[in-house]
């Protein structure tokens, strides 16, 4: 069964609901995914799950948008500014790296606190 995709009209309103969630509520979200509960909130537990679905969908079938990519991009950047004899692109690439691996990195965390949110339980007992 062909899976439907997400709609970028989608994605921004999903995105909007969960920005008006407030910060400390979308912490207590992840650290009770984290325990293996749900948020008591059911309005907020159901923007959690459709945030984390949309956090998990791959954005497009394109190379560029892998993880992959963004590896390949950080090592080459680290690689340019360790190797590179000039001192400008040495700096370039090197900011460029860092902030590669940071923006890696956040990725990473995201999914990985989707895939919580979304591995909880959500049938009442």
């Amino acid at each position: 069964m062909p899976e439907t995709r997400i709609t970028r009209r989608e994605r921004r309103a999903i995105a909007a609901e969960w920005r008006q969630v407030p910060f400390r509520t979308r912490l207590e979200v992840a650290r009770l995914a984290k325990q293996g509960e749900r948020h008591p909130d059911d309005g907020v537990d159901a923007v959690a799950v459709r945030v984390s679905r949309m956090a998990l969908e791959e954005p497009s079938s394109s190379f560029f948008h892998t993880t992959a990519f963004g590896v390949l991009l950080t090592l080459t950047l680290l690689a340019i500014a360790v190797l590179w004899d000039d001192t400008f692109p040495r700096w370039c690439a090197g900011l460029g790296g860092s902030a590669c691996f940071v923006l890696l990195v956040f990725n990473w965390d995201l999914k990985r606190d989707a895939r919580r949110i979304l591995a909880v339980p959500r049938h009442r007992s």
